[in-house]
């Protein structure tokens, strides 16, 4: 069973994410977490220059078993992760012609970790203690585990299921 971590808050100032992406780097190289620097400007059709999305700061993988966690800022310095989603849709002009589009989702970011793994739920929290600690103090967290707000490793456990006697 996969876990989901939401996350969110606002970084003091956008001139710490240069500073962000170096110590997390380092971080990575030093713990043997692959990572990607991310400093992206998207744009959709029609857009002006001063709308255009933009996403800045740092993507860890810190185990196999987790999606990337996304340490990117929106230009108001928001956690954020913006992707493209292609969509079909009816070309009203030729009946039965279909084209797509690139649609822009702007969400909070999250990450998951796939079965369970306890090891990896901790060390994720303990890169979240950080973040809050030096990058973004207000940093919200949702972990239905419960062990953001307990610590308590016990509610990291599977939960065994057994069968009542007749």
């Amino acid at each position: 069973m996969a876990t989901t971590i939401h996350y969110f808050g606002k970084i003091q100032t956008p001139d710490l994410i240069r500073e962000l992406k170096d110590e997390f780097q380092e971080i990575a190289q030093v713990s043997g977490w692959t990572f990607e620097k991310v400093d992206h400007v998207f744009a959709q059709d029609n857009e002006s220059i001063a709308a255009r999305l933009t996403l800045k700061g740092m993507r860890l993988t810190l185990s196999k078993t987790m999606t990337p966690l996304q340490l990117t800022f929106d230009k108001d310095g928001y956690l954020s992760h913006i992707y493209y989603e292609t969509v079909m849709t009816e070309n009203p002009l030729r009946v039965g012609i279909e084209k797509t589009t690139q649609v822009l989702h702007q969400i909070h970011t999250s990450t998951t970790i796939k079965d369970s793994n306890a090891q990896d739920h901790i060390s994720l929290i303990k890169v979240l203690d950080y973040l809050k600690k030096k990058y973004v103090p207000n940093l919200e967290v949702i972990d239905n585990t419960g062990y953001w707000y307990s610590r308590d490793e016990s509610v990291l456990s599977p939960k065994r299921l057994q069968l009542i006697q007749k």
